[in-house]
C-alpha cells in the first residue's frame, strides 16, 4: 500500500543525504563500536580470570581441607594413642594382682598421671564389683578411691598421696554405690578381646565428659579383670576452637550417629535432668551449615559438597577418623567466600582500573566523534555558503540584466525581483511595500507565492490598522523574528497578513533614500543558514539599496475611476443570468424549486478565537458569544434584516430577498458597521484582541424551505459563498467587501483598496475595506 500524504523535499538530492547520513554514522558508529568492543575484551577477561582463578583456588581448598582433616586425625590420634597403650601396658604388667595390691596399681597409675596428660582416671575392676579409681589430687600427687565389695561387706576408702607417693590421708565414704560392673566400659570390654571405646559421657566421679578406653583380662581361674582409662574431651575441644578454617569455618568430631564427641565450644553434653547427661546431637548445635553439612553425610555419605545455605555457599566436607578406633567422623563446615573472596576482590579493582581506561578511551572516542562530525558540519556549510554566494550571484546577474526595469517611472518592481528573492532565501512569500501618503498607507506592489508561483498586488494597509508596525517600518531597521506574532511590532501585521497564509517567521529589510524609509522588502518563512545567518539578510538589504531609487522616485500610480477601468467581473455588466449559468451546468432551470434572489446581499460575520467566545465578561453571567449574537440580533431588528442564522462560529446575514431590494445594501452595510464597533468593544472589554472578520457581497442567491415541523428558510449561492470568503480573508476586526457591494455603496460610504483575489465563478476581482459612512 503507498502512503499518500507523503512530503519530499526535492531541493535535497537523496544520494547527497544518504551519503552524509552513511558519513555521520561511520563518525559516530566507529568509535562506539570500538569502546563496546574494549569493555566486552575488559568483561570476557574478568569473567574467564575470575572462573579460572576460582577454579584454581577451589582446587587448593580441597588439598587445604584434606591437610586439616589429616592434622585433626593426627591430633585425635596422638591425644587417644597414649591412653590405649596404657591399657595395654598396665594390663600386661598387673594382669590380675592390681586389686590384690593397691599400693602397687596406685604407684604405676601415677607414673601415667604424670607422663600422659589427657588421662583424667585410670580404673580397675574385677568381676565381683571391686574396684580402683586413681586420679590426680589438686596440689600435687594423687587421690585413689578403693571398693572392697566381695568378700565381706561393702567399704569405700579415699586415699590420698603426695608427689612422692606416701601417702598423707584416708578417708571412707559410706554413702558412694558406684558399682564399676554397670559402666560402659566395663560392659563394652568385658565381650571382646579388643580395645573397646566408649561414646561420650560424663565421668561419675569427676562429672566432666569424656570417653574411656577399656580392655579386659581373664584370669588363671577363669576370673575376669578389666582395666579402664578416662580420657577428657576438653583439651580436644579446645584444639578444635584453635583451627583457624577461613574466616568462618567450623570442625566438629561426631559418631556415625551424629552424636558429638569434641567441639570447638565444648558442648558435646546436654543435661536433660540435674544430673543425667546425655551425648549431644548435631542438630542440637543450631548452626545451619553444620546441620547441612550433617544431612549431606546422611543422605550421601562421607565427602566434599558445595551447596548454598541461606544464599551463602558453603564447602561441607566429612571424612572417616580411622585413627580413634570407633566410626567416628570429622565435619567440616567453611564459606566458599572465605577461600575465593579475594578474587572477587580483586576483580573488582582490576574492573574499576579498567573502568578508568574505558572512560579515558570514551572520552577520546567523543572527541574523535565530535570532531569528525564538526568537519563534516563545517564542509556541509562551507558547501552551502558556495552555493548560497552562487545564487546570490545568479541572483544579481539576473537582476542586472532587467536593469532597465529599475528606472523610475516604472509603475512597479519588476517580477523578477519577488522571484528572485524567493529562489535565493528559500522563503514562502517575498513581497515589496512602498509608502505613501506620508507614511500613513502602506501599499503592496507586487508580492510572489513560491507554492502558488502567482503575483499580487494592490493590497494598501492603513496607519491606523498597524500602528506599532508602521512604527517600527520608520525607524529603518532590519530585524528577522522567528515568531511574529509574539514581537509586538509585527503582531498586528502578523494577524492581518501572515496568519491566514499560514506563515510564521518574517526577514524585513527596510528601502530608505536619503535617510527616511520610503518602502520595505518582507520574506516569510525563510529558512536561516546555521552557519552564516546574515546572508539572507545581506542579500536582501543589497536588494532594498537597489528598489531606494525607484520608490522614491516614483509617485503613486493614479487610481483610475471605476467607470474608467475595464470591466473584470460580471457585476459591471449586470445581473448575472441566474438560468445560464444553470444551462452551463446541463441543469433545466424550469426543473429548480428554489427562489431566485439576483440582487441578495449577505454578511457573514467569522469569530475566529473559540476560546476567547467562551469567556464571561465582566460582571456578567453570559460568555462573550452570546452577548455579541445578542447584540446581531438587535442590530438586524433595528435594521430591519430579517435573515439572521449562526452556524457554529459564523454569523450570516442577508437582505434583498424580497420584490424591493434598493435599500438593502445600504442597510447591510450600516449592519456591518454597527456589528463592527459592537464587536471590537466587547472584545476590548474581555481583555482580548479583536478575534473576529466580515465580509460583505452583493450578488445572487437561491432561497427555500426545507425541513418540516417546523419548516426552516435555507439560503446559498455565490453571494453567501462569496461573502464568507471575503469574512475568511478580511484583516481582523475589518469589514472587507467584493467590488459588486463596493459599485452599489460608494456614494454614501467610505472605502479603501485591500487588493485583487481570485473569486469562484467570477475570476480576478478588486476587494475593500469598509471604513465607515461618507
Amino acid at each position: 500500500m503507498v502512503a499518500g500524504n507523503q512530503v519530499v523535499d526535492i531541493g535535497v538530492d537523496p544520494r547527497d543525504a544518504q551519503a552524509r547520513r552513511r558519513r555521520a554514522w561511520l563518525r559516530v558508529g566507529i568509535p562506539i563500536v570500538a569502546v563496546v568492543l574494549m569493555i566486552a575484551a575488559i568483561l570476557a577477561i574478568a569473567v574467564y580470570s575470575n572462573r579460572a582463578n576460582r577454579q584454581g583456588v577451589l582446587a587448593l581448598s580441597d588439598d587445604l581441607l584434606a591437610a586439616l582433616d589429616s592434622r585433626i586425625a593426627l591430633e585425635v590420634s596422638a591425644y587417644l594413642d597414649p591412653a590405649a597403650r596404657a591399657v595395654r601396658i598396665l594390663r600386661g604388667i598387673l594382669k590380675e594382682s592390681a586389686l590384690a595390691r593397691p599400693s602397687e596399681a596406685a604407684v604405676n597409675a601415677a607414673t601415667v598421671l604424670r607422663e600422659v596428660p589427657q588421662v583424667a582416671n585410670l580404673s580397675f575392676a574385677d568381676q565381683d564389683g571391686n574396684y580402683i579409681l586413681v586420679r590426680r589430687r589438686q596440689g600435687g600427687g594423687t587421690e585413689a578411691k578403693v571398693i572392697e565389695n566381695a568378700p565381706g561387706p561393702r567399704r569405700v576408702t579415699w586415699i590420698e598421696r603426695d608427689a612422692t607417693g606416701a601417702e598423707i590421708g584416708r578417708r571412707t565414704d559410706p554413702t558412694d554405690s558406684f558399682d564399676p560392673r554397670q559402666r560402659p566400659w566395663y560392659k563394652g570390654a568385658a565381650g571382646t578381646d579388643e580395645l573397646f571405646w566408649t561414646g561420650a559421657y560424663v565421668f561419675y566421679t569427676d562429672r566432666q565428659p569424656g570417653i574411656t578406653v577399656s580392655a579386659r583380662y581373664v584370669g588363671p581361674q577363669r576370673r575376669l579383670y578389666v582395666y579402664g582409662v578416662d580420657i577428657s574431651l576438653g583439651a580436644l575441644s579446645r584444639f578444635l576452637a584453635s583451627l583457624q578454617i577461613g574466616g568462618g569455618g567450623k570442625a566438629v568430631i561426631m559418631d556415625a550417629d551424629g552424636r558429638l564427641i569434641a567441639t570447638p565450644t565444648g558442648k558435646a553434653m546436654i543435661e536433660q535432668a540435674p544430673g543425667n547427661f546425655l551425648p549431644a546431637t548435631v542438630d542440637s548445635l543450631a548452626d545451619p551449615p553444620l546441620t547441612r553439612a550433617y544431612d549431606q553425610y546422611r543422605t550421601e555419605g562421607p565427602g566434599r559438597h558445595i551447596v548454598e545455605v541461606n544464599g551463602t555457599p558453603y564447602i561441607l566436607t566429612v571424612t572417616p577418623l580411622a585413627t580413634a578406633g570407633r566410626d567416628w567422623f570429622i565435619l567440616i563446615a567453611v564459606p566458599e567466600e572465605d577461600f575465593v573472596g579475594f578474587i572477587a576482590n580483586n576483580n573488582r579493582r582490576a574492573l574499576i582500573m579498567s573502568l578508568v581506561i574505558v572512560l579515558l578511551a570514551a572520552v577520546l572516542a567523543g572527541l574523535l566523534v565530535r570532531q569528525g562530525l564538526r568537519a563534516d558540519r563545517s564542509g556541509r556549510l562551507l558547501l552551502e555558503r558556495q552555493r548560497t554566494i552562487g545564487r546570490q550571484s545568479a541572483a544579481f546577474a539576473r537582476i542586472a540584466a532587467e536593469a532597465s526595469l529599475f528606472e523610475p517611472g516604472r509603475e512597479g518592481p519588476p517580477a523578477a525581483v519577488t522571484e528572485t528573492l524567493i529562489e535565493t532565501t528559500g522563503g514562502r512569500r517575498a513581497s515589496v511595500w512602498r509608502l505613501g501618503a506620508g507614511g500613513r498607507s502602506l501599499r503592496c506592489e507586487d508580492s510572489y507565492e513560491r507554492d502558488g508561483g502567482g503575483h499580487a498586488e494592490g493590497l494598501e494597509l492603513q496607519r491606523d490598522e498597524l500602528p506599532r508596525f508602521m512604527d517600527a517600518l520608520l525607524e529603518g531597521e532590519a530585524f528577522r523574528l522567528a515568531d511574529a506574532e509574539s514581537d509586538r511590532r509585527t503582531s498586528e501585521f502578523y494577524r492581518a497578513i501572515m496568519q491566514p497564509f499560514g506563515s510564521r517567521s518574517l526577514l524585513l529589510a527596510p528601502i530608505r533614500r536619503e535617510d527616511r524609509t520610503v518602502g520595505a522588502i518582507l520574506v516569510e518563512d525563510a529558512p536561516e543558514d546555521p552557519g552564516h545567518p546574515t546572508h539572507a539578510r545581506d542579500f536582501v538589504l543589497a536588494l532594498a539599496h537597489i528598489l531606494a531609487l525607484r520608490l522614491a522616485e516614483a509617485s503613486p500610480p493614479p487610481v483610475r475611476p471605476l467607470a474608467d477601468r475595464p470591466e473584470q467581473s460580471a457585476e459591471a455588466s449586470g445581473p448575472r443570468s441566474f438560468a445560464a449559468d444553470l444551462r452551463s451546468e446541463g441543469i433545466d432551470p424550469s426543473g429548480v424549486g428554489a427562489e431566485l434572489y439576483p440582487d441578495a446581499v449577505v454578511m457573514v460575520l467569522q469569530l475566529t478565537d473559540p476560546a476567547a467566545m467562551a469567556l464571561r465578561l465582566s460582571g456578567g453571567q453570559r460568555p462573550l458569544s452570546d452577548e455579541i449574537v445578542r447584540r446581531a440580533q438587535k442590530i438586524a431588528k433595528d435594521k430591519r434584516i430579517l435573515y439572521l442564522k449562526l452556524v457554529g462560529h459564523e454569523l450570516y446575514a442577508a437582505a434583498g430577498l424580497g420584490a424591493r431590494s434598493d435599500g438593502a445594501p445600504m442597510l447591510v452595510a450600516d449592519a456591518a458597521i454597527s456589528l463592527r464597533d459592537a464587536c471590537r468593544e466587547l472584545f476590548e472589554e474581555a481583555n482580548r484582541a479583536p478575534a473576529f472578520r466580515i465580509g460583505i457581497d452583493c450578488g445572487l442567491a437561491l432561497g427555500s424551505t426545507v425541513g418540516g415541523d417546523p419548516e426552516v428558510f435555507n439560503l446559498w449561492g455565490d453571494a453567501v459563498r462569496t461573502a464568507d470568503a471575503m469574512a475568511r480573508s478580511a484583516p481582523p476586526g475589518a469589514v472587507q467587501a467584493t467590488e459588486a457591494a463596493y459599485r452599489r455603496l460608494r456614494e454614501d460610504f467610505l472605502f479603501r483598496p485591500r487588493g485583487r483575489f481570485y473569486l469562484p465563478r467570477v475570476g480576478e476581482a478588486q476587494t475593500f475595506i469598509l471604513a465607515g459612512r461618507a
